[in-house]
């Protein structure tokens, strides 16, 4: 399949510049036919614009992997198309379908059922997620024996394959800490639904709210595109398409350029969920039911409009049980972008009714150093391997198992308020400065210490004994005086930022 596929990955444009390739990745498409495998079908201008850039460009077409299988299966492929291109990082612009390959690839979902292998390195700066139907499209249950292929079964609400993806790490999807905006079209419908869809997808499914802050989806009065899918639905949408950049649609290709060319720009353009008329009202939700002991009880539902959901302005996954729920587990510093975790961390796991619980992680005992009813505070073992492990909290009332993600490091950085914001906890004497945080994994991952975007001298980078779990990290800075903002990345991972305590 991908042997298939990778040939017709070429790669235009005359000079990368500073700036990784931008891969475009399609939709959904009924039948395929000869000018889907152009990019000019989908995305319109949008390969020429970013050319004449001085950006290369290259183009993944659905419709050139044989044998129509279904969206884990693509998101592998596409993983093979990135590692091809053989560059650090790349961009991605998505349109419909696109965005759920984009989001199976993140999370390394495979076709068997729940099983996740995500990549360690995505190799993904940024993302530019176009209609995405993160939570299906408007087609009706009742329609599903029907659909002709995995793809189309795979965008009706309420699958399996949609509920695994939304609740891969922690019950939800962090699209893997991906520098990411959603642009979403609301020009479909009509008399008291208008506004409410795109012609193909609701604003609820398609808004990134799900993982993102509000400003990060940008409503406009666009269409979800002139597809076969969008023709057979017919439901009312006769605005410019989003993704196809012409002179009618200027809007997504200025969103396009300004996101991608590090400007704010985008920002300013179209509307934010929160002040559009729809999702400033409504958000939707998934909910499945569970027992005390987390067994499944029932199907899924799926309520794409809700009046009084616990998000508005996009979709929310509802797992309903008794007994212990897992809410959160992320390092005892400081929240951070990316829900990973990492060998020989301090952990602190947020939820309900968890006093009196157990911790396990793959079946394995881990120390209790504090418990509450709604927290945990514990130790990762310096040897779990990364990937995708199961967390799980047993105690009087039941039992709950998550899925977490390990990664080799994942740097973060205690502060004075135990916020994980302003003055790190570190020792300032005279240029030195003693970090202390938690999270650099196992020896041999090298960090590297950024005071206010410039990299300064590691004289050393460990364990700080006796306490299990913390690390330190010693620095010269450029003198006594030395003020601003420190970060410390391990690879890709990069910590919360912090400010140089007085002395």
């Amino acid at each position: 399949m991908v042997g298939r596929f990778l040939p017709l990955l070429v790669v235009c444009g005359l000079a990368a510049g500073q700036r990784p390739p931008v891969l475009l990745v399609d939709g959904y498409h009924l039948l395929c036919q000869k000018d889907n495998l152009s990019s000019q079908h989908d995305f319109g201008e949008l390969e020429q614009r970013l050319n004449a850039e001085g950006v290369r460009t290259a183009f993944f077409a659905t419709c050139s992997v044989s044998g129509r299988p279904s969206i884990e299966d693509l998101g592998n492929t596409l993983g093979a198309a990135i590692r091809s291109l053989n560059v650090p990082q790349v961009d991605l612009v998505t349109h419909s379908m696109g965005g759920l390959i984009v989001r199976s690839y993140l999370s390394g979902k495979q076709s068997s059922g729940a099983v996740f292998n995500p990549p360690m390195d995505p190799k993904v700066r940024k993302w530019v997620s176009i209609a995405t139907p993160n939570f299906g499209a408007l087609l009706p249950t009742i329609a599903l024996p029907f659909l002709p292929d995995a793809q189309a079964r795979e965008l009706v609400p309420a699958n399996r394959f949609l509920f695994d993806l939304a609740t891969w790490n922690q019950n939800r999807d962090d699209l893997r800490g991906v520098d990411t905006v959603g642009i979403i079209g609301n020009a479909g419908g009509v008399g008291p639904v208008a506004g409410s869809n795109d012609g193909t997808v609701a604003v609820t499914s398609a808004s990134m709210s799900f993982a993102l802050p509000d400003e990060r989806t940008r409503v406009l009065p666009y269409c979800h595109g002139a597809g076969d899918l969008t023709s057979i639905l017919g439901l009312g949408c006769d605005s410019p398409p989003l993704a196809k950049i012409q002179t009618d649609n200027p809007l997504s290709w200025q969103i396009i350029d300004s996101f991608l060319t590090g400007t704010d720009d985008w920002k300013t353009i179209g509307h934010s969920p929160s002040h559009d008329s729809y999702l400033s009202n409504f958000g939707g939700i998934l909910r499945q039911t569970r027992d005390r002991n987390d067994s499944v009880l029932g199907s899924l539902t799926d309520q794409p409009f809700v009046t009084n959901p616990p998000l508005k302005g996009g979709y929310t996954v509802m797992i309903d049980k008794p007994g212990p729920q897992i809410l959160l587990a992320i390092p005892s510093a400081a929240f951070l972008p990316a829900l990973s975790l990492a060998p020989r961390m301090l952990v602190s796991i947020y939820g309900n009714n968890l006093a009196g619980s157990a911790v396990t992680i793959n079946g394995r005992s881990l120390p209790v150093n504090y418990g509450d009813d709604h927290q945990i505070n514990t130790l990762f073992p310096g040897d779990i391997a990364p990937g995708v492990a199961k967390l799980t909290v047993t105690g009087p009332q039941g039992s709950q198992t998550v899925s977490v993600l390990v990664e080799p490091a994942v740097p973060a950085i205690f502060t004075m308020d135990g916020s994980g914001t302003g003055a790190a906890a570190a020792i300032h004497i005279d240029d030195y400065l003693s970090i202390y945080l938690t999270g650099l994994g196992v020896e041999g991952n090298l960090p590297a210490v950024f005071l206010n975007g410039q990299r300064i001298r590691v004289s050393y980078a460990g364990p700080a004994p006796p306490f299990n779990g913390l690390d330190l990290i010693n620095v010269q800075l450029p003198s006594a005086l030395a003020t601003g903002n420190i970060t410390i990345t391990v690879g890709r991972m990069a910590s919360n930022s912090v400010t140089i305590p007085v002395q």
